[in-house]
């Protein structure tokens, strides 16, 4: 139990952090464009590097696709 516990707390000081981190580089694209579009940039740049993630594992799968089910 207390393992998960730990596993949680270390999540959460990630996100702490990646938003920290998040503030800081578009910190400027957020002054200038507002938040709204800011949000929509950092959105869309997730969308696309799961999109290449996929696409990656999609092809490292090719071949198992094609074995007869067990």
């Amino acid at each position: 139990m207390i393992s998960y516990g730990l596993k949680l707390a270390g999540v959460a000081a990630l996100l702490i952090l990646a938003g920290g981190l998040a503030i800081a580089l578009f910190g400027d694209i957020w002054m200038k464009v507002g938040l709204g579009a800011a949000f929509l940039v950092v959105g869309g740049g997730l969308l696309l590097l799961a999109w290449r993630v996929d696409r990656k594992g999609r092809e490292a799968r090719k071949g198992l696709d094609e074995l007869p089910p067990v």
